[in-house]
């Protein structure tokens, strides 16, 4: 379920805060894992690029958080695998610098914007 305006059960509302909740710290364990090839060019920048991300990840929206947790949910974990390949690719050109988690995060509001849109049809 999307986060929308619907009233949701408590069974509905635990859940969907686990589900968040979950989907949060895999993602920082993601970002954690990332492995930085020390012989790339853009080694400085990925690693850089990284510690940006993991250290505003607190300041990006739990209902962003909890969207991406529901895609990722319909999707059987791919959009965490998905975001996992980006991960491997911060720092590495103009596109690929992110200031912030919630910019890396906002690279995935269409597949968002789809699921709301599919849902109010």
């Amino acid at each position: 379920m999307m986060m929308t305006d619907v009233e949701m059960t408590d069974a509905e509302v635990a859940a969907q805060i686990a589900r968040t909740d979950r989907f949060i710290t895999e993602l920082r364990a993601l970002i954690a894992a990332t492995i930085t090839d020390p012989s790339s060019a853009c080694a400085d920048y990925h690693r850089s690029g990284l510690r940006r991300i993991a250290e505003t990840i607190d300041r990006v929206d739990y209902v962003t958080f909890a969207n991406l947790a529901n895609i990722n949910a319909a999707l059987r974990g791919m959009l965490l695998e998905l975001i996992e390949v980006k991960l491997m690719c911060v720092g590495g050109g103009p596109t690929l610098d992110y200031p912030d988690a919630a910019a890396l995060l906002a690279t995935f509001q269409p597949m968002v914007d789809m699921a709301l849109k599919r849902r109010l049809q």
